[in-house]
């Protein structure tokens, strides 16, 4: 996958058909426009917009191939009154339709695969993040391991707790 600039959506043409056209294969319309810890699902951006996650899937493809498992998104795009519900940064880039919450699917908790979804996170961040300006935040919630990512806003990565020890051990 390469870092070209999407093409604009069509008018016809719907958010799932825009993402495969993309070559995004594993993640559909439904998954990155639901809170899924609200249960909600939000109207999709502007299609000005849609360009904006092609990176940042691209990204979660890739994720997805190193892990070679499915991935569940926690959060997609978040309209600003979310956003707030759920507490996130007043610059997140899930406002932008520039981010994604990942979690590891039932059956791949365990704390093997946790270290290994974090530690192909954090190869993908070595490897892609400034040609794709990655941002990389790493969370171990109440349910298990979440990773953030987001591209095309600027290279960086948060959660210092848990990515510079990874990062260090990965270089």
């Amino acid at each position: 996958m390469d870092t070209k600039k999407p093409r604009p959506p069509t008018d016809q043409e719907t958010l799932d058909a825009y993402l495969q056209a993309h070559g995004i294969l594993h993640f559909s319309a439904r998954e990155i426009l639901t809170l899924r810890r609200a249960g909600v699902t939000v109207d999709a951006p502007p299609r000005s917009w849609w360009p904006r996650i092609i990176p940042t899937l691209e990204l979660a493809e890739m994720l997805r191939a190193e892990v070679g498992h499915g991935l569940i998104v926690g959060n997609g795009y978040r309209p600003n009154p979310w956003n707030r519900k759920v507490g996130g940064a007043r610059r997140s880039q899930h406002l932008h339709f520039r981010a994604l919450d990942l979690d590891l699917p039932k059956g791949h908790k365990s704390r093997e695969h946790q270290e290994r979804f974090y530690e192909a996170a954090g190869s993908i961040y070595l490897d892609h993040g400034e040609r794709y300006k990655m941002g990389l935040g790493l969370y171990r919630l109440h349910r298990g391991t979440r990773v953030h990512i987001d591209a095309g806003y600027r290279r960086r990565s948060w959660s210092r707790k848990y990515v510079k020890p990874l990062l260090d051990s990965l270089r």
